[in-house]
Parts: C-alpha cells; structure tokens; sequence
C-alpha cells in the first residue's frame, strides 16, 4: 500500500467511526486513541490469539 492509500484508508475509518458515534449518540472523545492501534496488524494477531487462548480454556475447563 502506498502512503496515499494508507492516508485515504484511515481517514475513511475515522468517519465511519464518527458516523457509528453519532448514529449511537455518542460525543466525541476528550482524547482520542491513535486510530493505528486500531488497525496494526499485529494487535489483531494479538488479540485473535487471546480469543482463541480462552475458548481453549473456557472449552477445558
């Protein structure tokens, strides 16, 4: 991906979220988070990981 299309992505995701925000009634945050720890990769292998870890326990125990 290029820089551009990288640009153009995270802005697109920032008005979906602002738009789902204000379909829900929801104000806009004091401080937002970074929108790229939304969309690193690794969080999402991080956080695929932790489900598949505790539905593994949740299934043995």
């Amino acid at each position: 991906m290029t820089t551009a299309s990288i640009e153009a992505r995270t802005l697109i995701l920032a008005r979906l979220e602002r738009a789902a925000g204000q379909a829900f009634g929801c104000e806009q945050d004091a401080a937002p988070v970074s929108r790229a720890a939304f969309v690193n990769p690794t969080t999402v292998a991080l956080a695929t990981f932790a489900t598949a870890f505790a539905a593994t326990i949740s299934y043995l125990v």
